[in-house]
């Protein structure tokens, strides 16, 4: 079906000339996050090619004024007589048609409102994904995670973002000092002008570590929104009802950053690496007992997949991993 969908029968589509069986084929062929990508590249090209109608808001005007012009009332005409207007009133169900209609139309533009203003970047599990913005800042989209930028570049002012999961950041310094900010679900916002940092936003909380530079941490704490300044080496954590801790933490937290996928463990508990295969490898953790979750890891390697990973933190806390499909079980025995 791939095959079957160009250019021309895009720029047909837009036109209107397509057949009910083309459409068809054209929303499956959308259902490819890439394929979405590349309609709204031909869809902004069609546009330029095609503008909107101009109107002739001159020749009509003086068309207008000829005809008032040619059709006064003379003052001697006759008796003025009374000029009782005619007001025709539409049906009450033409009011419900067109009232729908444009409640149609307005919430189909909201809806498209993001895809056509915006790009989003996304991984799936176990892939990570580097990222070249607009301004050459360099991202490391970690997995299972999403991140949207403006489609036609950063404005005059800020360069937002917005982050859905994990990624690290290395940030350009502008000539205008433009901050730059990343925005997430978890209502904590990192305001930067030039930096290397990471930020993790998900349902359980959210953390960003500053690794090089200055950056401003902005979040809401009930009904109250609160400021923090962090200074490189620094660790903010934040629980679901963003409750702050700040920490010191020379070390990246673990993560896969890069094509290396390297690991580093700083005194990390194994309820934080079990965390850690849920959200990048979709697996689901169970830890047999408290004690054992709270054991901490030390320590850096290599993992290629995620299998040496588990056979890795076998070998390091000398302990029983087994995986099942996307079931693992830790226990001591």
């Amino acid at each position: 079906m791939e095959s079957e969908i160009n250019k021309e029968l895009i720029f047909s589509h837009f036109e209107r000339n397509t057949s009910p069986l083309q459409r068809q084929l054209i929303a499956q062929w959308l259902q490819t996050p890439a394929h979405e990508e590349q309609y709204y590249e031909w869809l902004e090209e069609w546009e330029m090619s095609h503008p909107q109608y101009l109107a002739q808001t001159e020749p009509a005007y003086l068309k207008f004024t000829g005809f008032m012009a040619s059709n006064q009332h003379s003052d001697t005409a006759g008796p003025e007589t009374d000029v009782v207007p005619v007001i025709r009133q539409w049906p009450a169900r033409q009011w419900l048609v067109a009232a729908s209609v444009l409640l149609l139309l307005g919430l189909g533009a909201w809806l498209l409102r993001n895809p056509i203003m915006y790009q989003t970047y996304s991984t799936a599990y176990g892939e990570t994904r580097p990222i070249r913005l607009p301004d050459g800042s360099q991202v490391i989209l970690s997995p299972n995670s999403s991140l949207q930028v403006p489609r036609r570049g950063f404005g005059t002012s800020t360069r937002d973002v917005e982050l859905t999961g994990e990624a690290t950041f290395s940030i350009v310094h502008t000539p205008d000092d433009q901050r730059f900010t990343v925005r997430t679900a978890n209502n904590v916002t990192v305001v930067v002008l030039g930096t290397e940092f990471s930020v993790f936003a998900r349902k359980r909380g959210a953390r960003v570590q500053l690794h090089k530079g200055k950056v401003q941490l902005d979040y809401r704490q009930g009904k109250a929104t609160r400021h923090l300044t962090m200074k490189p080496g620094d660790l903010a954590t934040l629980d679901r009802q963003n409750h702050m801790q700040l920490r010191r933490a020379d070390h990246p937290l673990p993560q896969l950053t890069g094509t290396d996928k390297r690991f580093v463990f700083d005194e990390t508990s194994l309820q934080e690496v079990a965390w850690l295969l849920e959200d990048n490898y979709g697996l689901q953790v169970t830890i047999n007992d408290q004690a054992l979750a709270e054991r901490v890891l030390m320590g850096s390697f290599r993992a290629d997949n995620v299998d040496q990973l588990l056979q890795s933190i076998s070998e390091l806390l000398d302990i029983t991993v087994v995986r099942q499909g996307n079931k693992v079980r830790i226990s001591d025995q």
